[in-house]
Formats: structure tokens, C-alpha cells, sequence
């Protein structure tokens, strides 16, 4: 029964309410209360999610100073005069 314990199948009992769109009832009411919320959190999950988090100015300026600072230690492995382009 592990091995299939993805594949379970949950049996429930349903209840079924008959309601007339043309009378306005609790019920009929009730349930355009809760297709109205469904409707509102999906498009709520539609809306791309906005980064409240700190932004990155300057992106490729890290890898580019990490280039240098890596040009330079190979240089000074080298031996040759490094020049500071900062």
C-alpha cells in the first residue's frame, strides 16, 4: 500500500442543493458570495507578485569587479605592475 500511496482514492458523501436561479435564496446567495471570493484569489494569483525585497542597482557591475580584482591577482602572480581602473 506505500508504493500506491499516491494513487488513493477519498470517498465523501455529497450533498446535492437544487436552487432556482429566477427566486433569490439564502442559499443562492450564499453561493454567489463564494464564487464571488473564488474569483477575486484567482485573479489574485494572476497578478505577478511584486519583490518587496531590496533591488539590485547594477547587476553586471559585480561581476565586473570581480574580473578585475581576479585580473589583477593573477597579475600580481605574474609579477607584472597592476593598474587600478577604479
Amino acid at each position: 500500500f506505500d508504493e500506491q500511496k499516491d494513487q488513493v482514492a477519498v470517498e465523501q458523501i455529497l450533498r446535492v442543493v437544487f436552487l432556482d436561479p429566477e427566486r433569490p435564496s439564502p442559499a443562492l446567495e450564499k453561493l454567489n458570495r463564494q464564487l464571488a471570493d473564488a474569483d477575486a484569489a484567482l485573479e489574485a494569483r494572476k497578478k505577478p507578485v511584486e519583490d518587496a525585497g531590496p533591488k539590485i542597482i547594477g547587476e553586471g557591475l559585480v561581476i565586473d569587479e570581480w574580473k578585475e580584482r581576479r585580473e589583477r591577482y593573477l597579475a600580481k602572480q605574474q609579477g607584472e605592475v597592476v593598474v587600478d581602473s577604479v
